[in-house]
This record gives C-alpha cells, structure tokens and sequence, in this order.
C-alpha cells in the first residue's frame, strides 16, 4: 500500500472515531489520548496528519460535506445540492449539535461560511454571464456575501432545533430563492450602475 493510501485510511479512521466519540461525549471533552487509543496509532501519528483536534473535525467536515456540495454545479443541481446538505445535516445532526453546544453556533457558521460562499459566488458569476450582464466584483460579492449568510443561517436554525416537519418545503424555498434572487438583483443592480 503506497503512503498516501495508508495515510488516507489513518486520517479516516480518526475522523471515523472522532464521530463515534461525538455521538456519547461532547467535542470539548474528547482527548487526543482517547482518540489515538481507540484507533490503535501514536500521538505522533494524529499530530503527522492534523494539527489539534478541530483540525481533524474540519477535515471530517470537509470530505463529508462541504467538498461533495462544492462538486455540484449549482446552476443545473442547486437541488441536489441543497437536498444532499439537508440530508448530511439529518443523518449527522448529533454530531453536529454536538459541534454547535461544544464551540458556540457562530463558529461552525464561521466554518461552513467560506465553504458555502464559493459555490454560490460561482452561480452568481454564472447567472451575470448567462444573462449577458455587467455588474461590478463588489456587488457580485456582496451579493454572494448576503446569500450565503442567509443559507448559513436556514442551516444553523435546521441543526438547532428539530427537523422541520416539511424538509421538502425547505428545499423548495431555498432553491427557489436562489433561481429568482439571483437574476432579480442583478439586473436591478445593473439597471442602477452597481
């Protein structure tokens, strides 16, 4: 097996237990010690691959979720995208109450922020292309900013409180603010020289 493969599946086995350990014990009272005690390597080794434990959380959340959505191209599969992160939030919510009570709700919004602004900062540069429009990088920004603040917050509010009854409706509501918001603010902010 060549380095990179081992190495893979040792940053996958602690990100496996680290999830295991969330689901009985907060996220501040999980030790390095127990982690790299129950997956069988040395201190060395976790700190080789990840600098504390929030580093590996975010690796976690990165090969889980947040690079799987980056994938979609938000224009054809803003559905699929948005579905697929409801999903990751319902099947992990434990975990990620867990993140939430642990580390405070504004620093896994911080988390997911730049990961969540890529993705629609691209459909918004999409949007002004398709529509052949010209608006300036800082509206495009602010825009993305604004959006993506929202979409953080419907989030957050899914992770903290139960799951809404009508999870389909929320999808529907999301994507359908995006696919109209979208072209609506910036032929507005076109026709107003922004």
């Amino acid at each position: 097996m060549k380095h990179e493969e081992q190495s893979q599946l040792t940053k996958q086995a602690l990100s496996n237990e680290l999830k295991s350990l969330m689901e009985t014990k907060p996220l501040n009272k999980i030790t390095i010690h127990e982690l790299v005690e129950k997956c069988g390597v040395n201190r060395k080794t976790f700190y080789y691959h990840f600098e504390d434990i929030y580093a590996l959380l975010r690796w976690t959340l990165e090969q889980e979720a947040i690079d799987v959505v980056d994938k979609y191209d938000l224009i054809s599969e803003h559905s699929k995208a948005i579905d697929f992160a409801l999903d990751y939030i319902e099947q992990n919510i434990t975990m990620l109450r867990n993140i939430v009570h642990s580390v405070g709700s504004s620093e896994i919004r911080n988390f997911f922020y730049s990961d969540i602004y890529k993705p629609v900062y691209r459909l918004v540069c999409s949007v002004e292309e398709r529509r052949r429009l010209h608006v300036s990088d800082s509206y495009k920004a602010f825009l993305s900013k604004f959006l993506t603040e929202a979409i953080a917050g419907i989030l957050m509010d899914f992770i903290e409180r139960e799951a809404p009854s009508d999870r389909e409706s929320l999808s529907e509501y999301i994507t359908s603010t995006l696919i109209t918001s979208i072209p609506d603010s910036l032929e507005s902010a076109e026709r107003f020289g922004k």
